[in-house]
């Protein structure tokens, strides 16, 4: 646990932006009161109707947040009902006095069961590696929140209340933006918001997320268009938006595409070799299917490139039979081909196939489609084998990969670890704080696994507040340091749930198979489950290896 002092500066910090939002909303309440009252004087006022919608976008993104859900909801009814009215030529007229009371109740409704969930750290203040966001935010108190739960995940964050500001930096790079769609008092993102993003996003090259209010087609296609990989809506979800940030900025690191080909014209298959790994990518070339099919569980391939006629077989027979293996059924393959006959392409395709390529090769088109193939591979086994809360592996993938990495240690030794790590005492948060707070627990654990670990290791949950780590090249030694460095920055990071705040910690045991060169996989799992209990036994908070 973290010393009494900490948890208590991180309560009062809390209490205070909270009271400063509190404090804030009363404010708010009478600016809207001014608004109602000019707009019942002259209720076609352009300006008025744009600080009222404005004002109560403000309060649709940030209300949920701070943990008032009902007037963050019931603003955001008002905020749809202003923007239809400003798309009007006559402007008709608004009972913004009737909004103003159903706002006070939905704010009564809330104060009565008023739960903020957050967390925050004081162990990553001189990480210096941590990746760097840059969040544009024009509530800086909103900023302030949000920076603080991202910081705690172990991001670095700069702040920007106004997307002009990022013209002053252009000189500098982050490594993700997170900007609110209409984060700028600049009028022409009224006018044209894509046009708008565009021109101040075109020289940043790193990943870039929106957030906004609006749950619409329009708003995630203007997201899309103005250069956005996704859309997230406030109040924000943080333990999505911090899985997804991670998963985003490791995947700038991600291992490069494998790549086996299969052609018996050898300067062909050279060509083909030399294109797609000056593109970064991992080939291997076949002349025959014979070698091919006895290296391929070594090479594990993302895609297979085939002629589509080879010596005594064809390609598509070869497709065929990789069917038949379950392992290797869903493996993208492409053939090339000159091959013009309609009937005998779509037989190809019907028997495994998905593309065709065709002689002469296009080299653009050749890296550009195996790039999207292992991309989409790579998403749909994600979807399939990863856990939605963490981002890690689920329980049958991180076992399957135990066993892979196993298998290939008895072909081509190499030492690797296993750990069994869990959270100490996690029923108590549940029962005490919730699920959902019990959530952003589990989450934070997923998180700073994914950044402190490499991208070659295999990360699981294997259930409930349980992981298991199979880190490749790594004595149980290095192992336990590592596990180490991860327990004391987890057991820094200071979880609230409501008003309460408190932390948790890390229990692990360390197994490699160097020490235990008879062990099967599920035997190296069961010692590093066995090393966890005597952690556990031993008082928490604690690493243990496995005993000889």
């Amino acid at each position: 646990m973290v010393d009494s002092t900490s948890s208590q500066a991180f309560a009062q910090r809390l209490e205070t932006l909270s009271a400063a939002y509190s404090k804030r909303l009363t404010s708010d309440f009478e600016r809207l009161t001014g608004l109602a009252n000019q707009l019942a004087t002259d209720a076609s006022c352009t300006d008025s109707l744009q600080q009222l919608n404005s004002l109560l976008h403000s309060l649709a993104g940030s209300a949920g947040t701070f943990g008032f859900e009902n007037l963050g909801r019931q603003a955001r009814e008002h905020e749809l009902q202003v923007a239809k009215v400003l798309k009007q030529d006559a402007k008709q007229s608004l009972p913004v006095l009737d909004w103003i009371s159903q706002l006070q109740s939905a704010l009564e409704v809330d104060k009565n069961r008023k739960a903020v969930v957050g967390m925050e750290t004081t162990r990553l203040e001189s990480d210096g590696d941590a990746p760097s966001i840059w969040l544009v935010e024009r509530d800086v108190m909103l900023a302030e929140y949000v920076a603080q739960q991202l910081h705690s995940f172990g991001f670095q964050v700069r702040h920007f209340s106004d997307a002009q500001e990022l013209n002053n930096d252009k000189d500098l790079s982050p490594d993700l933006l997170l900007i609110d769609h209409r984060a700028t008092q600049n009028k022409a993102i009224r006018e044209n918001p894509v046009a708008f993003w565009q021109t101040h996003l075109k020289d940043y090259i790193c990943p870039i997320l929106f957030t906004g209010t609006e749950e619409s087609l329009t708003a995630r296609l203007h997201a899309l268009r103005s250069g956005g990989q996704n859309y997230f809506v406030k109040p924000l979800d943080i333990i999505k938006l911090t899985s997804h940030i991670a998963q985003l900025i490791k995947t700038k690191d991600s291992q490069p595409e494998r790549v086996m080909i299969v052609e018996d014209d050898t300067e062909l298959a050279q060509h083909l070799q030399c294109v797609l790994e000056d593109a970064g990518m991992h080939v291997s070339v076949f002349d025959r299917p014979e070698p091919l099919f006895e290296a391929i569980n070594d090479l594990n391939p993302e895609l297979i490139l085939m002629d589509l006629w080879l010596p005594d077989i064809t390609g598509s027979e070869i497709a065929a039979l990789l069917g038949q293996m379950e392992r290797w059924s869903q493996i993208p393959i492409v053939y090339i081909s000159a091959e013009s006959n309609a009937a005998l392409r779509g037989q190809a395709l019907l028997r495994g196939g998905d593309a065709f390529l065709e002689k002469p090769i296009d080299t653009d088109l050749l890296i550009n489609l195996c790039r999207s193939r292992v991309m989409r591979l790579r998403k749909l086994e994600d979807t399939k084998n990863r856990d939605a809360l963490t981002g890690l592996l689920k329980h049958a993938s991180i076992k399957e990969a135990l066993q892979d990495q196993w298998l290939l240690a008895q072909r081509k030794p190499q030492v690797f670890s296993v750990v069994m790590l869990d959270i100490d005492h996690f029923k108590a948060v549940n029962d005490t704080h919730g699920h959902a707070v019990g959530d952003l627990v589990i989450a934070a654990v997923g998180t700073l696994l994914r950044q402190r670990f490499r991208s070659t290791d295999k990360l699981g949950r294997y259930g409930g507040e349980e992981f298991t780590l199979v880190l490749i090249d790594c004595t149980a030694d290095n192992a336990a340091s590592m596990v180490n460095s991860l327990r004391g920055d987890f057991a820094a990071i200071q979880f609230t749930g409501g008003n309460e705040s408190f932390s948790c910690t890390l229990s692990a045991g360390v197994v490699d198979n160097q020490h235990f060169p008879d062990d099967t996989a599920e035997s190296l799992l069961n010692r590093a489950d066995q090393a966890l209990y005597q952690a556990k036994n031993s008082g928490r908070n604690r690493v243990c290896l496995a005993a000889d």
